[in-house]
């Protein structure tokens, strides 16, 4: 009895959600990678050996790039020689010049690839516009997305209870029948996918409702034991460009083999490693003479701090490199055929019993 109000509920959140449910996942499988793959035709350069220009060169360079109603905000530099150094601006939101290091040529704006832009806009807003394209947001959009996740998460737990074994019978429902049918091979793959990948799919859904639901954000954070975190905004306009300079030259060489991400009088040191991907060391400068004035480590910062920077790791599968990528990506491959093949057994049920009916 139990169970059949659980199929009945799975089944009857299913119907309607399915489809955003699939959009949600193949555009989610897309953005795990963009951080590795974003950058792909933009911003390689060529070493040769040679050694940067000083920081203060660079953005003398690229501030007569820009119009006098634009201004630098920040520049990011990467541990690979043949990476550019991203040049942050004030405006529009996210916008970025990519610089060579080496010459000191710009080398072009930052342009999101367009399947992530995609991606974005679908995982998001479904489709609807952001801020940054001269829209408030698409509200309508991502309030659907947000309610689809719910029922998603609802979806997900009483099918893991229609799944759930008896007892001595758990190794029997990880069997997928190759050699009973087409319906008897799908409904067995969607209960054992199902099942396989629920928590990587509850852990995304957790998470990424922060991004959706400003009462979720806090009883999250509540929950636990931590205020909201606040998003550094880092649009001061640089000054004092030699400042800059000696406080990188520093750095630099303190940490040649980190990502380092330059602010007007601060500097965040990118910790290497597994775990929090969003994890830094920040150095305060003084903006006179780039003398480091303070230092404030991530074991420090706020609790808050690293609440927002777990989430977002585990939410786009980051926080173990590679293996926790592919580890995500089949799951949520996953999460986007459940829908089709629950549309499948469903409709394949709906006509047996018309036939039966006749």
């Amino acid at each position: 009895m139990l169970k059949n109000i659980f199929r009945q509920i799975h089944l009857w959140l299913s119907v309607p959600f399915g489809l955003i449910v699939i959009v949600i996942c193949l555009s989610g499988a897309l953005l795990i990678f963009e951080r590795d793959f974003g950058h792909i035709g933009q911003a390689r350069v060529e070493s040769d050996g040679r050694t940067p220009l000083p920081m203060d060169s660079i953005l003398s360079i690229s501030q007569r790039y820009l119009s006098d109603s634009n201004s630098i905000v920040g520049v990011t530099t990467y541990p690979d020689a043949r990476h550019a150094y991203k040049v942050m601006l004030a405006k529009p939101a996210m916008a970025a010049i990519w610089v060579n290091q080496y010459t000191g040529e710009v080398m072009g704006k930052y342009e999101r690839p367009a399947v992530f832009q995609w991606a974005s806009a679908a995982h998001r807003r479904l489709f609807g516009k952001s801020k940054a394209e001269g829209a408030y947001g698409a509200k309508t959009g991502k309030l659907i997305i947000g309610i689809t996740t719910i029922a998603l998460f609802a979806i997900i737990i009483s099918g893991l209870i229609v799944w759930w074994p008896g007892k001595g019978q758990f190794k029997n429902k990880f069997k997928i029948s190759i050699q009973k049918g087409t319906y008897k091979f799908w409904y067995d793959f969607h209960c054992v996918g199902g099942a396989v990948s629920a928590i990587v799919l509850m852990v995304c859904i957790l998470t990424g409702l922060n991004w959706s639901f400003g009462w979720y954000r806090q009883t999250f954070y509540h929950a636990l034991g931590s205020e909201v975190a606040k998003s550094a905004s880092h649009k001061t306009p640089a000054e004092n460009f030699n400042a800059w300079e000696v406080a990188y030259s520093r750095l630099s060489h303190e940490f040649p083999d980190r990502e380092i991400r330059m602010y007007q009088n601060e500097a965040d040191i990118v910790i290497d490693g597994l775990g929090n991907q969003q994890a830094t060391d920040t150095y305060v400068y003084d903006p006179k003479n780039g003398d480091i004035t303070s230092v404030k480590t991530y074991l420090e910062k706020k609790k808050s701090n690293h609440i927002k920077g777990w989430s977002y790791s585990l939410h786009v599968g980051s926080w173990l490199g590679w293996f926790s990528k592919i580890i995500y990506l089949i799951c949520v491959l996953i999460g986007a055929i459940l829908p089709i093949t629950g549309y499948y057994l469903w409709i394949k049920r709906l006509i047996l019993k018309h036939r039966h009916s006749a």
